[in-house]
């Protein structure tokens, strides 16, 4: 399902990079993906964040100018950058060409001054100037439509006795025999606090299958004892597909997790995410340990839900219903109506 924006021009302008992360740059994508339109990414970060955004999907253009923004006239420029300086550079020269200007926030940072402000946060969202189209709240949330597309699901325990069919106690043994815990808090130093949760999560319960998503931009990383690594080149969503648990950090994996109706264990793995961390635990959306970068309570609080079906199954349906996964075909389809209007 798309909005119909296929005949709109659309330029992305994002942000992305080791220390910044890949959130602006994955709803950039999922907002395209939903308006049915080429992802064309004019991005503000380095030469491995431009590998990352190929990896991704992304059409980047060559030279991401102010200059060029003008040449290329689009109808639409969507803007998803935390830094309300550069961002106001593109407002200003979005409007210069008539075009219609999409801001895009989390926790309410960045310049939220377009047409339409978009905040997808459970908490602390953007308060936009009067007169623009405010969508705010997770029911706005920019995760990838695909997730809303293939419905949500939980971990194993929870399709075994919401799905259960005519095999369901052959079913239902194998669902309680699983242990799949996947940690994705992203690449770089991160993948120090990924270890140490997994190496505690296997030493408290051997027959646990953790698997640890590496990334987009990883470093090299050690071989540990029953733990496998993988990648994320396209996404998390094919991990979390398989956990019984997720242990993610408060940016745009813990609402994918939820999107998806996967029991998550959240951890704030940068000061920032804080905030969104403590909005899903009071809402009963996510676990959450009592000290930020508590890698061994985060590792306690997954070993809990391994054992406790009844928490993942009342968990996993308190998320997918804060994070419905619809929000990119809902803003998609106001910036269609509003282009639209603008150009009628």
């Amino acid at each position: 399902m798309t909005s119909s924006g296929n005949s709109l021009r659309v330029l992305f302008r994002a942000s992305a990079g080791s220390r910044r992360g890949f959130g602006h740059l994955v709803r950039c994508l999922s907002l395209a993906r939903a308006l049915g339109v080429r992802p064309l990414v004019a991005l503000r970060g380095g030469a491995a964040a431009s590998d990352v955004a190929l990896a991704l999907g992304a059409d980047l253009v060559a030279s991401p100018s102010l200059r060029t923004l003008r040449a290329l006239a689009p109808d639409v420029v969507v803007i998803d950058d935390p830094i309300p300086s550069p961002a106001r550079r593109w407002i200003r020269a979005a409007r210069t060409i008539g075009a219609l200007v999409v801001t895009v926030h989390d926790l309410g940072l960045g310049a939220p001054e377009g047409d339409i402000v978009i905040d997808g946060s459970a908490t602390r969202n953007a308060a936009a100037p009067k007169g623009s189209v405010t969508l705010t709240g997770s029911k706005f949330a920019l995760v990838d439509p695909r997730i809303a597309a293939a419905g949500p699901r939980a971990g194993r325990a929870w399709r075994g006795g919401r799905h259960a069919n005519s095999t369901g106690s052959r079913h239902r043994q194998q669902e309680q025999a699983s242990k799949r815990v996947v940690i994705a808090l992203g690449g770089g130093p991160h993948m120090q606090t990924a270890e140490a949760i997994a190496k505690a999560i296997v030493a408290g319960d051997p027959a646990a299958d953790v698997r640890i998503v590496a990334g987009f931009a990883p470093r090299p990383y050690r071989a540990l004892p029953r733990v496998r690594w993988t990648t994320s080149k396209q996404g998390l969503a094919p991990a979390l597909g398989d956990a019984d648990v997720a242990i993610v950090g408060g940016g745009m994996s813990l609402y994918e997790a939820c999107a998806m109706g996967v029991p998550a264990v959240a951890l704030p793995v940068v000061p920032a995410q804080a905030p969104t961390v403590r909005a899903f635990a009071a809402r009963g959306a996510a676990v959450a340990p009592a000290a930020p970068a508590d890698a061994r309570g985060a590792a306690e609080a997954a070993l809990g839900l391994l054992r406790n079906p009844q928490q993942r199954a009342a968990l996993a349906r308190r998320s997918a219903r804060l994070v419905d996964g619809r929000g990119a075909w809902r803003a998609a389809a106001a910036v269609v109506q509003l282009a639209q209007r603008a150009h009628s």
